[in-house]
């Protein structure tokens, strides 16, 4: 039976950069060492764009990525007037892979991997969907080697597979070199990735927009008979992900972006109860905000937790606000500001896998 079959599954918990960084000490934030440095010598020739870079160069040396990425996305007016447009453009780029670079390598140092497999297990067996801003695939894979089913040998078990459980058919990058018969798997519990994730490549030769089947998941933690040197030639050299910027026109622009927020959209509307973890709802994010706003609405305001860490009022106080924008009559009681790792020591233990 699949998630949206099973009247029974009505939590749902929404993941933000707070959640993999309780599992991933080194994940980076918006605001984190980017190596603008080393940027400003590759591009000391480019004035326009050292400039920029220049100006967005905190004191301590950190960038805020996500206000760096939305000033080089698009250019503005008077970018043309001075030529800058293409060097802005090659900049936007050599910034965006600054940090699917540094998500990519943090990936390698999972802490807590007991309570994440656990968070993993919960999510399949009680069939918790969950909605996030995150690239990674860290949860993905837990999820995933909760079964490790790579062909489906029983109907009558929960379980997550990336073949379906992202809310679309994405078949394995095998199947570029092995066209093997597969369908959609109807899974327990959909990851919805609303900004895309670092193991959705695109299959070599679509125009974009993207076609929906244009899009396979590649990854080292899957097995696959066919070689890397194989695949590779198959495939794009960069993922499907949506950067940290202000006005994301790739959601729109992309039919799997808009397939899986309108899933998102009715997976919010359902539920039963919300838990948000580790997500500041940023003032950045208005897509996410709209989202949120007119899925849930103000008299189902009620249902929501939001888990965070906030050590004093202040740093409390700040993260409210975004929530406060987005429902202005949340609670303060709705709160709880001790982090992910101690929301999930309450819960009642699952069974583990058989």
């Amino acid at each position: 039976m699949s998630e949206a079959e099973n009247p029974a599954a009505q939590l749902l918990c929404v993941l933000g950069a707070g959640f993999t960084r309780a599992f991933v000490p080194t994940a980076p934030l918006m605001i984190d060492d980017y190596g603008i440095d080393d940027l400003l010598e590759r591009f000391r020739t480019f004035h326009h764009a050292a400039k920029i870079l220049r100006t967005s160069r905190l004191a301590d040396g950190r960038v805020d990525v996500e206000a760096l990425l939305t000033r080089l996305d698009g250019c503005m007016p008077y970018d043309f007037d001075r030529g800058a447009d293409s060097e802005l453009t090659s900049l936007f780029g050599a910034v965006r892979d600054r940090l699917t670079d540094k998500i990519t390598q943090s990936q390698s140092s999972v802490d807590r991997v007991t309570e994440l497999e656990r968070f993993a297990a919960m999510c399949v067996q009680r069939r918790i969907s969950c909605i996030t801003f995150n690239y990674d695939d860290v949860l993905d894979q837990r999820l995933w080697r909760f079964r490790g089913l790579t062909r489906i040998q029983r109907q009558d078990i929960d379980y997550w597979h990336p073949d379906g459980g992202y809310g679309f058919f994405c078949p394995p990058s095998s199947y570029c070199v092995d066209r093997q018969v597969l369908s959609m798997d109807k899974t327990s519990m959909q990851l919805l990735k609303l900004h895309g994730s670092l193991n959705w490549r695109v299959r070599r030769g679509y125009n974009r927009p993207l076609p929906v089947d244009a899009i396979v998941h590649h990854e080292d933690w899957y097995p696959g008979e066919a070689s890397a040197e194989q695949i590779s030639g198959h495939l794009e050299a960069l993922p499907l992900v949506v950067p940290p910027v202000l006005l994301k026109a790739e959601l729109v622009a992309q039919p799997v972006m808009r397939l899986v927020w309108s899933k998102a959209y009715e997976a919010l509307r359902k539920a039963a109860s919300i838990v948000f973890l580790g997500y500041s709802m940023p003032s950045t994010d208005i897509a996410a905000r709209f989202l949120f706003s007119e899925a849930i609405g103000r008299d189902r305001v009620g249902i929501i937790q939001v888990v965070g860490l906030a050590e004093d009022e202040a740093a409390q106080g700040r993260f409210r606000q975004g929530y406060e924008v987005a429902f202005p009559n949340i609670r303060a009681a709705q709160f709880r500001y001790d982090g992910v790792l101690q929301w999930l020591s309450t819960l009642d233990p699952v069974n583990p896998a058989v």
